[in-house]
Formats: C-alpha cells, structure tokens, sequence
C-alpha cells in the first residue's frame, strides 16, 4: 500500500495520541477516528437491520452491566473472528462488547439471533460502533461486519439530480426553426398530461397525503418570546435521529408527553424523545442543556420544540410558516 506525506502525517498522529501520556490525548484520538453513524445495515447474509432495532440494542447494552441480561449478554467482544478483525476501522486494543439485535423488540432471554450490535466502553456508557452478523453454526462462531445501507433521502437525491440532467438535454437539444411543429403539439401533449395525471395510483396519491402530513423543520418562537432559528433546530434535530438515548450524557431522552397533568402535545400516544436545542451551536454533553428542546418519536418523525419552565414542566413552541 502507498501513503503520501499527509497519509504518513495522520498516522503518526494518531500513533502519537495513542501513545502519548498527556492529559486530553484521548480527545485527540476521537477527532481523528469517525464515529460510527446509526442507520439501516445492510448484512453479508443480505438481510437488513432496520435502524430502530439497532437504536434499541445499542440502549439496551447501554443500560445493562455485562452477562446480566439472560445471563450472557452483553459480553465482550474481542473484534476478530478467526485470524480477521470484523471492524477493520477500530483500533487495536479498543474494549468492545456486543449484544443482540432482536427485531421489532428487544432481546431479554433464549435464542439471541444472528445479529449484533457493537460498542466500546467509553465513559462506562459506550459509543456505538457498528453491527455484525454471526455467519456460523454456533453462537460463539464466526462473524461479519455489515455495511450502513445507503439513505433512502440520498438515493432519491440522486435520482431526482438525473432527471435534472436529462431534462436539460432535451431543452438543450431543441431548435429555433421547431416552435410551429411545438405549437401543434400542444393540444397532444397537454391531453397525454391529463391521463397521467387520471392514472395515477392509489397508493400514490395515499404517499402525497403522507407527505403533506409531515412536519417540516422550521423556525419556532417559544412562549418566552424566543425564535429559534430553522438552523439550530435542524442541527438539533439531525442529533436526535442519528444518535441513541445517552450519546451526550443524559441526552438524547425518552419523553413522557406529559407536563403538570397535561399532554405536551395532545393526542400524541407514541414514545417522544428530546433533544437540547442549543441557539447558535449544537449540544455535545460538556454544556448546560438550556431550556429548549426539539422533540421526535421514536419513528424519526419531527413532531416539534418546546421549552422547559419552572419545576420541569414544558410547552409547546409554535412552529412558524415558512
């Protein structure tokens, strides 16, 4: 393998921070290594683990102390199967445990499954640091690291990107000399738009109303008279989806909905969680959390901000029309 002079500085960086004695040397290594990212992933077996299955795993070996659920789990995990590190991008040396990855639950006794989600021990909490398919005959057998499925949002990115470029070609390619051939095609195309548009599907139109349901991530104004900017908010939000409760500390949260007697938001029945909103910067554990919190469900949907008052009660904040 070749390495060029940034290659072999970074390198010796990170060799640096590993063996250095110096006091914050760790905060060092944590810059120059990227955090694993939750999400769906996609296994060698070609199965995928659904993103909240592996958000619930990863809080449940969070909470337990180690073989304390069924007896076994979560266990160590010592990153090798047969003579291969599984996670190639952790370093050697790294404490990692594992635990199961149930399905639409959580594991709590018998058969644990094929599938693991992994953490380290950092700050007796753990960080999340990917999922792995057991690919052999016995639980203590072999293992395989899975690959973070690409974002759906991404995907439909790109394919909107290619229509772009497609439809610019055929503008592109017409010809001044062409409007009157243009103009008698007017009447065929404009009926052929009002087929489309009759045969659309049920199960289409049914996605539209969906979408026209969501909540979008807008500015909100709280009843103490502060606009949070539609920036914060977003990079508050984006914290809540990617990370599992406890990732800074005591936040993200679980959220009862429920504030002096009352429901912070009526109607809502599903488990919330909340994370702080932080004006002008984002929270990262080492700061107060202030008053202001955006808050999601469990199925990644925004459902919107609220502040915090005396005695830990809560309001909703109005999302403004943007």
């Amino acid at each position: 393998m070749f390495f060029d002079m940034k290659s072999a500085v970074l390198y010796g960086l990170v060799a640096a921070a590993y063996a250095s004695p110096i006091p914050g040397s760790s905060a060092v290594t944590d810059s120059l290594i990227k955090r694993a990212k939750l999400g769906d992933f996609t296994c060698p077996d070609g199965s995928t683990v659904q993103r909240e299955d592996v958000r619930n795993a990863l809080n449940e070996c969070r909470e337990h102390d180690d073989r304390t659920v069924a007896g076994s789990y979560p266990k160590y995990f010592g990153n090798q199967s047969g003579n291969q590190k599984v996670f190639t991008n952790i370093p050697d040396g790294t404490r990692l445990r594992e635990f199961p990855i149930i399905a639409n639950g959580v594991y709590t006794t018998g058969n644990p499954g094929a599938y693991r989600v992994v953490t380290d021990y950092k700050d007796n909490r753990g960080d999340f640091r990917g999922v792995m398919v057991h690919i052999g005959p016995t639980v203590g057998g072999a293992y395989q690291a899975c690959t973070l499925a690409k974002d759906k949002r991404e995907e439909k990115r790109g394919d909107d990107d290619d229509t772009d470029k497609e439809d610019r070609k055929k503008h592109k390619g017409g010809k001044d000399g062409d409007d009157d051939d243009d103009d008698d095609n007017d009447s065929a195309d404009d009926e052929l738009a009002v087929r489309d548009t009759s045969a659309s599907s049920g199960s289409e139109m049914n996605e539209l109303a969906t979408r026209a349901k969501k909540k979008k991530i807008v500015s909100a104004t709280c009843p103490d008279g502060t606009t949070l900017a539609k920036d914060d908010v977003g990079a508050a939000w984006k914290e809540l989806k990617d990370n599992s409760n406890g990732a800074y500390g005591k936040y993200p949260e679980n959220f009862g909905n429920m504030s002096g007697g009352s429901q912070v938001y009526p109607g809502v029945t599903k488990q919330l969680r909340s994370f702080p909103i932080i004006p002008g910067g984002v929270f990262q554990g080492n700061q107060s959390p202030g008053k202001y919190r955006v808050v999601g469900g469990e199925d990644n949907k925004f459902q919107g901000v609220m502040i915090e008052g005396a005695g830990g009660t809560f309001q909703q904040c109005t999302l403004n029309d943007e």
